[in-house]
């Protein structure tokens, strides 16, 4: 079963067990003409104060979702129509299907009491020696920065290789076979947008362990857990109002939520989650 087919069934789960909050509102960022060397956010809101982050800054996407919402912050619809999006082969639909899941996985982690681990700067390559070689999927220049500095060797797996600066310790790569000769793998959680996630656990097979993070990973891990990812790294944004006020005023918005980091052995899985709730 594909992980869209997962998230698909887990996320009528949600949908038919917390009360109808539906979708108030989007949030999208100012679109330019060449997306290539910026990463950027969008947020689907729903009217309990969840917030779903998903990644846009990639081949057209953000385009795409202006065409189809040009009124982002005017959209009211049931969450579940959202949701739809991760039947689609459409990378529009399935980010809004990505955040309307997060969204929801906010909402019942709220509602279940459920407070995931904190997750500080530098828990990349914490079990890795000096010398052994991390694979990123993805640019993400405050880890590469930390695992130079710890004297690792970073191999990334980007798409776009002009979005990677030429640097010591750092090669680049297009194939994701390159994987299997890494010690670990960090994975941006953007790869739920454009449907990768599969295909690299498959190519990283025997590297251990295998981390999804970035807010895009906000969502319920229990279909990476299954897959075999060792961690998962999201945000929770407690305060709504906050976020959608640094947004307004064009603001890093990172230090409105909380950074958290949830390992296999510190999840009750989504069973307990709703159990909880009765």
């Amino acid at each position: 079963m594909s992980i869209n087919a997962d998230y698909l069934a887990l996320s009528a789960r949600l949908d038919a067990a917390l009360p109808p909050a539906g979708v108030i509102g989007l949030h999208l960022p100012d679109p330019l003409p060449d997306e290539t060397f910026r990463d950027e956010f969008g947020f689907v809101l729903l009217a309990d104060g969840s917030v779903g982050p998903f990644y846009v800054s990639m081949g057209g996407l953000l385009e795409a979702l202006w065409r189809r919402h040009p009124d982002p912050a005017s959209v009211r619809m049931p969450r579940g129509a959202l949701l739809e999006g991760f039947r689609s082969d459409d990378p529009a639909g399935r980010a809004l299907a990505v955040g309307a899941f997060n969204a929801l996985s906010q909402s019942l982690m709220r509602r279940a009491g459920y407070r995931p681990p904190g997750r500080g700067a530098g828990n990349e390559g914490a079990a890795l020696a000096p010398g052994d070689t991390v694979g990123m999927v993805g640019y993400f220049c405050p880890v590469v920065d930390r695992l130079v500095a710890a004297g690792m060797e970073v191999l990334v797996l980007e798409h776009a290789p002009q979005r990677v600066p030429e640097r010591a310790a750092v090669r680049v790569t297009t194939e994701p076979r390159d994987l299997a000769g890494c010690r670990q793998v960090v994975c941006t959680a953007s790869v739920l947008i454009n449907d990768t996630l599969d295909g690299l656990l498959a190519a990283a097979a025997g590297v251990a362990p295998f981390q999804l993070i970035g807010p895009t990973g906000s969502g319920l891990p229990d279909a990476l857990f299954a897959r075999g990812v060792a961690a998962v790294g999201g945000i929770d944004f407690g305060d709504a109002g906050e976020l959608l006020a640094r947004l307004a005023r064009r603001e890093p918005w990172g230090k409105a939520g909380r950074k958290y980091e949830i390992t296999p052995d510190r999840y009750p899985g989504v069973e307990a989650l709703l159990a909880r709730l009765s």
